[in-house]
């Protein structure tokens, strides 16, 4: 008797377990449909930014007094404002060729432990697990330890100066990474390689540089211009509203192409060194459409208005430079950990 009492309760409690973790589910999405709604209008945007200063106005005001100082000195504004992108290459940056080489030596001393695959972590749902079949992180706080020139570069004055004049302000430098894309089995397409924008805040800028030279095979970055997702956004979920569908998540390119989007698509295929300066946070993207017998490495930097779960990096090594210090001072608090790839 005591047995069959054990297995119900059991069985009662994964119940309960799953409801719970459906419940949440909902929460975040309809959390998430009102933000993204919000962040893709005029009003709701002027709503949020309203918002996050109210949240931390000291703070705010200080980062963007250091950054009209600093770009009236070293501003480099790549980016256009409405479309949210500029293209880069070596002939924008200094440093970069030292960047990708040692991107290279790292990928080439990690590269047979990267074609066993990745294991499965704890706790990680199979979705997640999914996509590190196909997109991976390679870069740890070690690596950039050992290599701070790749810190270097991404705190030099003309990368950093791409992202202060863009944004506006001294923005966080949350992650140095490379990511390593491969052929994933199947036809269908998932996660990132669906078009989506970002999570982290109102906007951001993230360089996606090619390691290697990528054409069509290599499954290249992939993006619409910030004016152009915003109206094609609008559309979309016009078209799923009228379907009862939820209005964010992924979109398909069908959905792309049925509100006329498909000549806003830029591709980046290129050279090595070829790449592009984005706020993914509203321009739609996806990436790592890879076929059979080809990969795709790139070179990754992000820099955020908010503070988000990124890199650690060496405090001490920037102590002198004003600047460059206060965009890494919040990474102390960083747990180092992986974040979400959203390319």
């Amino acid at each position: 008797m005591t047995k069959p009492r054990k297995a119900s309760k059991k069985s009662a409690g994964e119940r309960f377990a799953r409801t719970m973790q459906h419940v949440g589910m909902r929460v975040r999405q309809q959390k998430n449909e009102v933000f993204y709604r919000m962040r893709h209008s005029e009003r709701g945007y002027s709503l949020l930014r309203a918002a996050e200063y109210a949240w931390s106005p000291l703070e705010i005001n200080r980062r963007r007094q250091v950054a009209r100082d600093y770009n009236a000195r070293c501003g480099h504004p790549v980016m256009s404002a409405n479309g949210g992108w500029g293209p880069v290459s070596f002939e924008t940056f200094d440093g970069l060729d030292e960047a990708l080489t040692i991107c290279r030596q790292i990928f080439e001393k990690k590269y047979d432990a990267l074609e066993r695959g990745p294991e499965r972590r704890a706790g990680e749902s199979k979705g997640t697990l999914a996509k590190r079949q196909f997109l991976r992180n390679i870069l740890l706080d070690d690596d950039l330890r050992r290599h701070p020139q790749l810190v270097d570069f991404a705190l030099s004055d003309k990368a950093l100066g791409i992202a202060t004049s863009y944004l506006g302000t001294v923005p966080y430098l949350n992650r140095i990474d490379m990511l390593y894309s491969t052929p994933r089995e199947g036809e269908d397409l998932i996660k990132s390689q669906l078009f989506h924008v970002d999570p982290e805040g109102l906007t951001q800028v993230k360089f996606f540089i090619n390691v290697f030279d990528v054409g069509e095979p290599e499954g290249p970055f992939t993006f619409i211009p910030a004016d152009d997702s915003t109206r094609i956004l609008r559309d979309i979920r016009r078209l799923r509203r009228e379907r009862g569908q939820p209005h964010v998540g992924r979109y398909t390119d069908e959905e792309v192409e049925a509100v006329g989007g498909g000549s806003a698509i830029v591709s980046l295929k290129g050279p090595r060194g070829s790449g592009v300066s984005i706020d993914t946070s509203r321009c739609l993207h996806l990436g790592s459409r890879v076929a059979p017998g080809a990969f795709r490495l790139v070179f990754y930097v992000q820099y955020c208005t908010t503070v988000e779960n990124g890199n650690a990096f060496d405090l001490s090594r920037y102590r002198d430079r004003a600047v460059q210090s206060l965009a890494i001072e919040r990474s102390a608090r960083a747990t180092g950990g992986r974040a979400k790839s959203d390319q």
